[in-house]
């Protein structure tokens, strides 16, 4: 009786093992890579737009006055300086596919605004990985990136 037991254990053992690798490799033939829009960008640095500027990599000191105290702060700096009147602006998005740290695929994210006249220039922005199974920001991946 007990090696009948044995021998059942073992083989639903092995069964499950294989189901469970072949479920997880379905799942991942399943899971459509979809490139991210400059929009879905945009929302979700504006729905994670209360992270601290300092939780932000090389946020700290990048407020538009001292007063700054989030990422929605920053960004609401940066775009005010857009209305200026004969200001060239232009809005930078850019993409790079990589993987996360369970192996699955993520989306580098730059969302750069652009401004200055024709004699200087800057761009300020933000750089964070989003997760392309659910599209959503990684908070922690979040950094400012730009040139003044």
């Amino acid at each position: 009786m007990k090696k009948s037991f044995i021998n059942f254990s073992l083989i639903g053992a092995i069964f499950l093992c294989l189901f469970s690798d072949t479920a997880a490799q379905i799942k991942k033939i399943n899971e459509k890579t979809i490139e991210p829009t400059a929009k879905e960008a945009i929302r979700q640095v504006l729905l994670n737009g209360n992270i601290l500027l300092s939780a932000g990599k090389n946020c700290e000191s990048v407020g538009t006055s001292k007063d700054d105290r989030t990422i929605l702060d920053f960004l609401s700096g940066v775009l005010s300086f857009q209305a200026e009147p004969k200001t060239i602006n232009a809005l930078e998005f850019t993409f790079k596919q990589e993987k996360g740290k369970r192996n699955e695929t993520v989306w580098v994210c730059d969302l750069l605004f652009r401004g200055g006249d024709e004699e200087s220039s800057s761009s300020n922005g933000v750089r964070f990985k989003m997760r392309n199974s659910d599209r959503r920001l990684i908070r922690e991946s979040l950094m400012c990136i730009g040139t003044g």
